[in-house]
Parts: C-alpha cells; structure tokens; sequence
C-alpha cells in the first residue's frame, strides 16, 4: 500500500529534513510539500491525500486550527518542538505527535500506524525493531519468544532469530498489546502464548529458562490459570 503524503512546516531547513526522511521509507509517496498552512488548507479543500504531516506553532495558523477547518482531514501526525501542544492536539484524534528533532525510527512508528489504520490491520501483528545505525527490522509478534532488558539496551529473542535495540523495557512494552505480553521481572517481558510451565520462581519458554518475581507472580499465575 503506497500512503499518499503532503508535509507542512513553516521552517524551510525542518521541512527540508522532514523530506529528506520520508524518502527512506519505501511506504509513503510524498505529493506536495508546503511552507505555509494557508496554502496547504487551500490545497487540501480541493485534493485528497492519506496523511498529512505539519507542525503544530506556524505563522498566521497553526497544525491544530488547520485540521479543525477542514472538513474531511486526512490522517495527521503532528511534528511540533513543544511537547505541551500534546494534549490538545490528541482532541483531533491524530496517528502520532512527534517531537522534534524526529527521529528516522519515530517517523517509521507513526507510519506503520498510519498504514495499519489504512489496511484495518490489527496494530498488533508486528512491531518495527531498530537494530544497528540504520537496519529496521518488521518483526511477527507471534514470533517473539521474550525480551529482555540489557543496560540501556533489550534483546529481542525470538524463535530462530535474536535482535538488539537501543531503548528501554518500558518503550518496548508500550509498543506491545497488553493481553499478549507480560512482564515477569523488572528486566523480561514475556509473550503469553510462549509460556509453557512455571516451577517456583522461574517458567520455562522453549529452552529458556525465565525468572519470576515475587512482584509478578500471582498476574501470571492468573493468566496460566494455575
């Protein structure tokens, strides 16, 4: 599915980078570029597009009051420095809200969200997994076996292949479905599907042999139905 794109931003080096990022990703077919939100409202009452990606604080409109006046508005994710129009802007229902500088992965986050919205594809099939300077890797939920957290990285273990990404547990878990995963120690997430058997303090997941804490215990008890 190819994601028809129009981008907003009133700074010309932020519209210049946010471009330079979409043409990474094979996805998105970037239709029009504006500077300025009254010409991009023009546009957008006469065409139709997929997304649209704006800032939020521009000159003589902002993101918010230009999604507010269209009538049909395309999917939007806001690209703003200032975290604090979050709130408000999450009333207009957007995909995503970046906060600047957006990196390649955020960027690639929120488009797998738009396309999952677009395909009616339940967000809980894959995740995108950032491993190495520029390697992205779409990775099967039903595949991943546990995670576990590594200093200021977490390994991805699945059942043939391992990954390594810098971010933390907490990220990680907030990218998953809460029914399918659960944490069994302040350093594992574990898929529930995987779990085979719980002996004391540890359950077994294939060969691994995972820890269970107290602080655990009786939640995945409970889902084991033991």
């Amino acid at each position: 599915m190819t994601i028809t794109t129009i981008i907003l931003d009133d700074n010309p080096q932020e519209l210049a980078y946010m471009q330079n990022l979409l043409e990474g990703i094979a996805d998105l077919e970037l239709v029009e570029s504006f500077s300025s939100p009254i010409k991009a409202e023009e546009w957008l009452q006469k065409n139709q597009v997929d997304l649209l990606i704006t800032d939020i604080e521009m000159e003589h409109m902002s993101g918010l009051e230009l999604i507010s006046n269209l009538k049909n508005p395309p999917l939007v994710i806001f690209a703003s420095t200032y975290p604090k129009y979050a709130a408000e802007s999450f009333k207009l229902n957007p995909i995503h809200y970046l906060v600047k500088p957006i990196s390649d992965v955020d960027l690639r986050i929120a488009v797998e969200r738009v396309n999952e919205k677009l395909s009616n594809k339940p967000s809980d099939e894959f995740i995108i997994i950032k491993s190495g300077h520029s390697e992205f890797n779409k990775v099967k939920l039903a595949d991943i076996l546990f995670i576990e957290a590594d200093n200021d990285y977490v390994k991805v273990i699945c059942s043939e292949q391992e990954y390594r990404t810098h971010c933390t547990l907490k990220e990680v878990q907030s990218r998953l479905p809460a029914e399918k995963f659960i944490k069994t120690h302040r350093s594992y997430l574990v898929n529930i599907k995987n779990l085979s058997s719980i002996t004391g303090s540890s359950l077994q997941i294939q060969d691994f042999t995972i820890p269970l804490s107290r602080a655990y215990k009786q939640e995945v008890h409970d889902i084991m139905g033991s």
